[in-house]
C-alpha cells in the first residue's frame, strides 16, 4: 500500500478531509447546475460553496465532512440560484447567481448547522 502524499506540516487527516470536501463539492454539488451552465458559472459555484464549507470546518470544527442532507441542501441552493439567474448564467444572470448562492451559503453556515438548531429555517 502506498502512502498518501504529504503536504509539509499539514496533518494527513486535514489533507484528506479537505480533499474529500473538494471532491464532494465538485462531483456532487456543482453538478446540480443546468447543462447550459458554462465554465465560469461552474468555477464560481465551486469557489463560493467550497469557501463556505471550508469556513464551516475552520469556524465550527466540522470534521465529519458533508453529510447526505448537506449535499442535498447545497444542491438545492445551486438549483435555486441558477433558476433565479435565468438562462444567461455567464453574463446578465451571473451577478444574481453569485449573490443568491453566496447569501444561501452564508445562511447555511450561520444557521442551518448551529448547535441546537433543528435544521433549515421555516417559512418567512
Amino acid at each position: 500500500m502506498t502512502q498518501p502524499p504529504r503536504f509539509g506540516r499539514i496533518p494527513p487527516d486535514t489533507a484528506q478531509l479537505v480533499a474529500g470536501l473538494a471532491q464532494t463539492v465538485a462531483g456532487q454539488v456543482v453538478t446540480a447546475l443546468p447543462n447550459h451552465a458554462g465554465h465560469g458559472t461552474r468555477a464560481a459555484a465551486t469557489e463560493i460553496i467550497l469557501g463556505i464549507v471550508l469556513r464551516d470546518w475552520r469556524e465550527n470544527e466540522n470534521v465529519s465532512g458533508l453529510l447526505p442532507d448537506d449535499v442535498a441542501d447545497l444542491r438545492s441552493f445551486v438549483q435555486l440560484a441558477a433558476t433565479l439567474a435565468g438562462n444567461d448564467l455567464e453574463n446578465q444572470g451571473a451577478p444574481v447567481f453569485r449573490a443568491v448562492l453566496t447569501g444561501l451559503m452564508e445562511d447555511w453556515l450561520a444557521n442551518w448547522n448551529a448547535p441546537g438548531d433543528p435544521g433549515p429555517p421555516g417559512k418567512y
